[in-house]
């Protein structure tokens, strides 16, 4: 479990607490977003570093989920290989000394849950658009008898070919004015 009191972090101020763990999200995944089919058990890398009272975290994940398409609600198996940091902050520490784009959180009192960050991460890298290969290659959008699904594009584009009507009969009251 990715689990550690903060005292026996802040013990690592020399070396860094390194982890490799295997963990089954599934459930909890799955209750956070229900439109998450299935997700395999994930490997999680990392290190916990100690630094004036800080706590580094860089976590690395591998594993894959099933989501359904955003087109057609065809299953996705969607790859997760990515890595996060974040610092955790004691109280008498000072933010200016990370990076603007640093996450910068406050030190728990207790203990450091890594499950919870992992999971928070592993939702947020779900993308918004998530296509079949086949549907990413061929640009096809789905439709059916009287309905089209349409690009944002193709939307914009019919919109501004299409005038208001409101508008023209506007344009008929300036023409009576000549």
């Amino acid at each position: 479990m990715l689990k550690w009191t903060i005292q026996e972090l802040l013990r690592h101020q020399q070396a860094p607490l390194t982890f490799a763990e295997t963990l089954d999200l599934e459930a909890e995944l799955k209750a956070r977003d229900p439109e998450i089919i299935s997700v395999a058990p994930l490997t999680a890398t990392g290190e916990v570093r100690a630094d004036e009272g800080d706590l580094l975290v860089t976590v690395t994940l591998a594993g894959q989920m099933v989501i359904p398409s955003t087109r057609s609600l065809a299953l996705v198996t969607w790859p997760l290989n990515f890595s996060f940091s974040e610092v955790y902050a004691g109280a008498n520490s000072d933010p200016e000394k990370y990076d603007d784009g640093q996450l910068v959180l406050e030190l728990p009192e207790e203990e450091l849950d890594l499950q919870s960050a992992i999971s928070d991460h592993v939702l947020l890298s779900i993308p918004m658009q998530v296509l079949t290969p086949e549907e990413a290659a061929n640009d096809e959008m789905p439709s059916g008898e009287d309905w089209q699904v349409v690009s944002e594009e193709e939307a914009q584009a019919a919109a501004k070919a299409t005038p208001n009507p409101a508008f023209n009969k506007l344009k008929q009251l300036f023409d009576d004015d000549k």
